[in-house]
């Protein structure tokens, strides 16, 4: 080093002096006869190929760095005497910054990501021998293109699929659970719904045969009074267990549970004006009903008769339907009739069916059985309401009459829009029972010849968009049989004509379940195969289901569960 004053000290006039003969003697070796120089050259060669090739990242089984490592620039300084030059090259190969990878269109995780580099070297500079060699292409190294992935050589093409092209921001689809088998296949646009496979019974356990459903019957119903099981010595609770494990083992999956007796009063738990309870509304057998039934997938309709009711035709004369000539029309001595068309009777009435759906959320719906407003003729109604509204309606025409016979209709039509209505505003189904009336030769009735006797106007409960769900056809050949005295055209085989019938009346506008009883109609209830035989020939013409009168003759007739449960299956014996 110079001191002070910038002379050289003796120390550098020492190191000076050593240089200089031992400079001469390396230009001697060099420049000399036996100079070493054509081997240095070869040598000097092969050193600048392999700096070369390391710096362009293509020796032999390169390992590269760990995932998320940073890019480092370091800078080597190599000497060649006192003419050297700084070289600059990267340790560690920067990836571009990038979301996905240009060839794959896979997208890259944020930990494998290129580094940020400084502005300033953006692009890290490359050695001049670098350079010139990057023509080379060694034949065990395939051309490619530039990839993303710093770390390595690209990788190999992969199928595309719908989780590669999603953003990161969207959900993935749903996966089906079964697992793929390997490779995996190119998943569709929209994946398509998982299949539903059956379960699969144990090797050591031999499989149930299957039976064949003779039709396509979803309702296979029963109809229960409770009235008939009084003296049993069963709690509500233990009655309700019984039954609904007996019809699970017949096969039904639909109960049609008589809610209000016009008679002796409410089956279910009631505190509505008028209304009284039976023994079994205190015990609220409705609930059991419901609990246990719905625990062995069984619905129940509350199934309501209308519009009578004793203990509100004792209460409230003014309500009674009357005949012409006053008095008050009470054909048979437990018939209630009451007039739809007081507007007291019609509030009255839709405030008992919300008092029942509101307290019994879990009924599947409601059954509007049997509305007429006359056994068979023109008797009724001409009450007060009545001759008012038809005279302001009709002022030129009389009662009875055609204008007369519509008009009647067209009250008690009102009646069961308005609880159809009702009813859907809970969210239920309606279902709507009437009977069918059959002629001697075995054909049903037009709906305007049982609407022009009864009052009930199938085409007007069917022709607006409060109409119900299921359309519930009494066709009992017994009953006429026994009234026409006529036991060749009425069989049980008369069922499937009759349900054929009434699809045609009912045109599609509602599911047509087909009524048949057991009821002895004086010509001998049936017995078990007579019922199998009914039931058969229903199923024939294929209705949405079939209703069976009732639970409490099914059990107490020989067989007749046994044979049921046959004919729902379609099995003979």
């Amino acid at each position: 080093m110079r001191s002070r004053d910038g002379d050289l000290g003796d120390g550098a006039r020492l190191r000076g002096m050593v240089k200089r003969p031992a400079r001469a003697s390396i230009w001697k070796l060099l420049l000399g006869r036996r100079t070493v120089l054509p081997y240095l050259l070869p040598l000097a060669a092969l050193v600048v190929t392999a700096a070369g090739l390391a710096g362009r990242g293509w020796q032999v089984g390169h390992t590269p760095p760990p995932a998320g490592a940073a890019t480092q620039l370091s800078t080597h300084t190599d000497q060649s005497g006192e003419d050297g030059y700084p070289e600059s090259r990267p340790d560690t190969i920067p990836a571009p910054a990038g979301p996905a990878d240009s060839a794959s269109g896979v997208a890259l995780s944020p930990d494998v990501r290129a580094p940020q580099v400084s502005p300033a070297r953006s692009q890290p500079q490359r050695s001049e021998a670098a350079k010139t060699s990057s023509h080379i292409r060694y034949s065990f190294e395939p051309e490619r293109k530039p990839s993303t992935d710093s770390y390595g050589p690209a990788p190999e093409p992969v199928a595309p699929s719908h989780e590669a092209a999603l953003r990161p921001s969207e959900p993935p689809p749903a996966v089906a659970s079964a697992p793929r088998p390997a490779p995996a296949p190119i998943a569709p646009a929209v994946p398509a719904p998982e299949p539903r496979t059956p379960p699969q019974a144990s090797p050591t356990q031999p499989t149930e045969p299957r039976r064949r459903v003779r039709g396509t019957q979803q309702v296979r119903a029963v109809r229960f009074d409770a009235g008939y099981y009084y003296g049993g010595g069963l709690s509500a609770r233990e009655l309700a267990e019984e039954l609904a494990r007996s019809w699970a083992d017949q096969g039904v999956n639909l109960v049609y549970y008589y809610a209000y007796n016009r008679v002796y009063g409410a089956r279910y738990h009631t505190r509505y004006a008028g209304n009284i309870m039976e023994d079994y509304g205190r015990q609220d057998l409705l609930r059991h009903v419901l609990r246990e039934c719905h625990k062995h997938g069984i619905k129940v309709i509350a199934w309501v008769q209308g519009v009578q009711h004793k203990q509100l035709w004792e209460s409230h004369p003014e309500w009674r339907q009357k005949k012409a000539d006053g008095s008050d029309y009470k054909p048979d001595a437990d018939s209630y009739y009451l007039c739809v068309r007081n507007p007291e009777v019609m509030q009255w009435w839709l405030g008992l069916v919300d008092e029942l759906l509101q307290s019994y959320p879990d009924l599947d719906g409601v059954d509007l059985a049997e509305f007429q407003l006359d056994l068979w003729g023109d008797h009724a109604c001409y009450c007060e309401h009545c001759r008012e509204q038809f005279a302001q309606a009709h002022p030129k025409s009389k009662a009875p009459s055609d204008e007369w016979r519509e008009f009647r209709a067209e009250g008690l039509s009102r009646v069961l829009l308005a609880t159809t209505r009702l009813a859907h505003s809970y969210g239920k189904e309606v279902h709507v029972t009437t009977v069918l009336t059959a002629r001697p030769d075995g054909k049903l009735m037009t709906s305007a010849q049982v609407r022009d006797a009864i009052g009930f106007d199938l085409e007007a409960v069917l022709a607006g968009p409060d109409r119900p769900e299921v359309i519930q056809a009494e066709l009992i050949w017994q009953q006429w049989a026994s009234t026409y005295g006529n036991r060749q055209t009425f069989t049980p085989e008369w069922t499937e004509s009759a349900v054929r019938q009434a699809k045609q009346m009912v045109r599609g506008r509602a599911k047509l379940i087909a009524h048949v009883e057991v009821t002895d109609f004086g010509v001998g209830g049936l017995d078990g195969p007579g019922l199998a035989r009914t039931i058969a020939s229903a199923a024939q013409a294929d209705p949405y289901g079939i209703d069976i009168y009732d639970a409490h003759l099914l059990a107490q007739t020989e067989g007749a569960a046994h044979y049921l449960q046959l004919a729902w299956l379609g099995a003979s014996e």
